[in-house]
């Protein structure tokens, strides 16, 4: 694995607050960046022919110039035609590529000069509600089918629209504080939604039969707390007969405009962040507990049954977990490998704290690679190349890097046709009933009458100061 940071100007030293690849470019991919001068921009990333991981140059495409504020969130639809694009604004843009360059209105002939393509607003997306288009949207994601697209915003909503007639068919607002994250569930059956109330909103999806364009939400569940075991502040050990009813997530003191949770390909697996876990500071202590940034996994039969308490837990991180993004790509299981998670293939996903990144898979307990010092402020997006051989990481310092991975790294990938047939014969919602003993990520079992007073030993990570971008790769 290979780390940088790539040094230009993305959006004039604003803010970059989100990032995504168009699929189905894989010889040279395009990347889409949003920004805090109320633009999206278009790139190509141009490799060195010797590896052909590493970054040599970068293109400038286009500017898409029709918002008019910050731009919080970019996603492309499946199929790679059409872009969506979110912000302070409270409009939800739909963009497609122009088969010759047009001109658009509030572009200069100079900048116009630069362009190698343009697109146009194919569609705008608005509420029907009252205050359209005044609330800021934080966050969104398409339909597995790109028929629908749900957003979350500032005003403790979330809506869904209905791409081809434009309608917001679906309103919802539960949430008692702003909605940061949102994700749809890729076998089209639940939608996500998180918020700086501290709550994960489980919402089943309700289809009309007879009229397709009909789509309505229903609450599920309200994730919020649930029986934690308490972490030894002086062992960084794990407690397992010591749980107490805790919140699993941070409050609105959390300094993120986002939380952005995702479900992984085959959705069997969702990852949430801005998690915490309290340490239990003794009975004769006077001190408050004191928090640990985690990152909380549930299965896909934990989340639809109603469970709070989620299967597994990456606590000790040093910064709290902001966006979470699932490669793409399914893997071969290695062989003599005991997976902590009961799946028949492999997946990997990266984390995002305010400063680092870390990459896991659902084969090991250890992460494959910590990343930090790329940025000086936040992190905000991340988006992996549609091979899974790059993660490009957005930050509010007005930079983007990108880790680059290598084909072996990760090990031979299946595709979705066979790693669905292997699933469908094999039960993928049960954990590992015995973990390797870790300090990175620790299984939180149902709490049961005569549970055992072992505890998983754990060692305490020195902090170590670093003054360069840092890769550390774990064998």
């Amino acid at each position: 694995m290979e780390a940088s940071n790539l040094q230009i100007y993305w959006h004039e030293s604003q803010p970059i607050y989100s990032l995504c690849f168009q699929p189905n470019q894989e010889g040279k991919p395009r990347l889409f960046t949003a920004g805090g001068d109320n633009r999206i921009r278009a790139w190509q990333l141009n490799f060195d022919e010797p590896s052909k991981t590493k970054i040599d140059t970068i293109d400038y495409l286009s500017s898409l110039t029709q918002h008019e504020q910050a731009v919080n969130v970019v996603r492309f639809n499946h199929r790679g035609d059409t872009l969506a694009t979110a912000g302070d604004d409270g409009q939800l843009l739909l963009w497609k590529i122009n088969e010759t360059k047009e001109k658009q209105f509030g572009v200069s002939d100079a900048e116009f000069e630069e362009f190698n393509e343009t697109w146009s607003v194919w569609k705008r997306l608005r509420s029907n509600g009252s205050g359209i288009g005044a609330y800021e949207v934080y966050d969104m994601a398409w339909s597995p089918k790109d028929d629908y697209i749900v957003t979350g915003s500032m005003d403790n909503a979330i809506r869904v629209f209905h791409v081809a007639t434009g309608e917001c068919v679906a309103h919802m607002t539960d949430h008692n504080h702003y909605t940061q994250g949102v994700a749809w569930d890729p076998l089209d059956q639940l939608i996500l939604s998180q918020s700086a109330d501290r709550a994960v909103n489980v919402y089943e999806i309700i289809r009309d039969q007879d009229a397709e364009s009909k789509l309505q939400l229903k609450l599920k569940n309200k994730i919020m707390k649930c029986e934690l075991p308490q972490r030894h502040k002086e062992t960084d050990q794990l407690n397992l007969s010591n749980t107490k009813l805790s919140f699993l997530f941070h409050n609105e003191t959390l300094p993120s405009f986002f939380r952005r949770p995702a479900i992984s390909p085959c959705g069997s697996l969702i990852c949430i962040p801005a998690g915490i876990l309290k340490s239990d500071t003794g009975v004769e202590s006077n001190s408050l507990p004191e928090l640990n940034n985690a990152v909380y996994l549930y299965t896909r039969a934990a989340i639809k049954n109603n469970l709070n308490k989620p299967i597994m837990c990456l606590p000790f991180l040093k910064k709290p977990a902001t966006v979470i993004s699932f490669n793409p790509n399914f893997y071969k299981l290695s062989d003599n490998t005991k997976s902590y998670l009961k799946l028949p293939y492999k997946l990997v996903f990266a984390v995002a704290t305010s400063n680092e990144v870390l990459i896991y898979d659902t084969e090991s307990v250890k992460p494959l690679a910590i990343i930090g010092n790329l940025h000086y402020t936040p992190l905000t997006d991340l988006a992996w190349k549609q091979d899974g051989s790059l993660l490009m990481v957005s930050s509010t310092d007005g930079f983007c890097s990108y880790i680059s991975i290598q084909p072996s790294t990760l090990g031979e990938k299946i595709t979705p046709q066979i790693a669905e047939s292997i699933g469908s014969s094999e039960k993928t919602d049960i954990p590992s009933t015995s973990p390797a003993k870790t300090s990175i990520i620790n299984l939180l079992p149902v709490k049961r009458k005569n549970t055992s007073k072992s505890e998983p030993e754990s060692g305490k990570q020195k902090d170590k100061r670093r003054v360069q971008p840092t890769l550390i790769n774990i064998e």
